[in-house]
């Protein structure tokens, strides 16, 4: 049975949920015929000690996102690709990655990570491996220099924006595909009516459903705040919380909701799977800039009050929700209780609904799949 490689890191879930959903979507159209593993690559080679780094390195910056915009900005000011920062600080992954990939005999990579374009592509060359390699970039609207890997046999991207960053940062315009970012077929399959799930939550009918979202770390978010003042002031609406994996956080709402009585119904959650529930009984959503919350947020037609991004390519998220109409960015307090006054007193909520509409987004899983399933054949 030929095997499918897919690595990725996981911090968070930005870069492995797309993995899954090219997974899933090769495993409907071909069950059982190729063996798919989707690997949180660093770890699982034993390259414990550049995992953790990492990992932590990101959560760091999302604490800080001031000093992940700077960053960006170096990067793109200096051109500093993937290959020079990890040959300096993830040595050990790239020696591990090496034994484990000589081992595991890949017939063909798919990769949704930036680090893993580099250390994929320097495995291939250095064991000197027969197989193509696929990369997605998750960021929907950017490509910032970390992506630049020239030896990787096909990049895909998800919107002409992506593409002509890649273009002027000199990868080969044959190499460059656009195919609409990858969304688990399973996120289609919701099995509960609305009403069952209105009652399932405890929720009120006749209020306004909000889906807040933290992230998947948890970290870094102002929406909590924003959460905390909505339930203090008793304001009309329904809020499901997903904090993420921020175990603190979400016991800081069961407290507050034992605490204090409000109008305001509460549902705080954890890190969940079933997001696509959730967007299925919301009305907007207020969340952290990710590429993932984004499209699929904007695919149920929810549009998006964004509180928070991280580095610059996330920003490219907003800047897309804002110029179609389709979210909000509200960097403070202030600006956030308008947007919700407005929403509250206008059919603002009606119009930037039927403009989710309008954008036409649909999930790339398919194509990708196919696509990849074909160079597989070809190989």
């Amino acid at each position: 049975m030929k095997k499918i490689f897919m690595p990725h890191i996981e911090a968070g879930s930005g870069h492995k949920i797309p993995a899954m959903a090219v997974k899933e979507s090769i495993e409907a159209f071909y069950p059982g015929k190729y063996q798919i593993d989707v690997v949180d690559f660093a770890k699982e080679s034993g390259a414990l000690k550049d995992d953790k780094a990492l990992k932590g390195g990101w959560e760091f910056l999302l604490r800080y996102p001031v000093l992940a915009r700077l960053g960006y900005k170096i990067m793109w000011a200096t051109r500093y690709d993937s290959e020079g920062y990890l040959s300096l600080f993830a040595r050990e992954w790239l020696e591990k990655g090496t034994e484990y990939l000589r081992n595991y005999k890949p017939d063909i990579v798919f990769t949704p990570h930036m680090f893993s374009f580099f250390t994929c592509a320097y495995i291939r060359e250095k064991l000197m491996l027969p197989i193509k390699l696929i990369g997605y970039i998750t960021d929907p609207f950017d490509a910032c220099p970390w992506w630049a890997e020239k030896r990787m046999d096909w990049i895909i991207v998800a919107s002409e924006i992506a593409k002509q960053k890649l273009l002027k940062l000199g990868i080969e315009e044959k190499k460059i595909l656009i195919m609409p970012f990858p969304v688990r077929r399973s996120f289609f399959n919701i099995t509960k009516s609305k009403e069952e799930l209105v009652k399932l939550y405890g929720l009120d009918p006749s209020k306004p459903t909000i889906l807040t979202s933290a992230g998947g770390q948890g970290i870094g978010a102002s929406s909590a705040k924003y959460v905390e003042t909505i339930y203090r002031e008793n304001m009309p609406f329904n809020v499901l919380f997903v904090c993420g994996r921020n175990e603190g956080l979400k016991a800081h709402f069961d407290s507050l909701k034992k605490e204090v009585r409000s109008g305001t119904v509460l549902v705080p959650f954890g890190y969940i799977n079933n997001m696509n529930e959730l967007l299925s009984i919301s009305d907007f959503t207020i969340a952290k800039a990710g590429a993932s919350t984004t499209m699929e947020s904007l695919i149920m037609s929810c549009p998006i009050i964004y509180t928070d991004w991280a580095a610059c390519n996330e920003w490219t998220n907003v800047e897309f929700a804002m110029d179609n109409k389709a979210g909000w960015y509200a960097p403070d307090a202030k600006t956030f209780f308008s947007i919700i006054r407005e929403i509250q007193n206008t059919d603002i909520l009606k119009t930037y609904k039927e403009n989710t509409k309008k954008l036409g987004l649909k999930s790339g899983a398919d194509e990708i799949a196919k696509f990849v399933v074909q160079q597989l054949e070809q190989s």
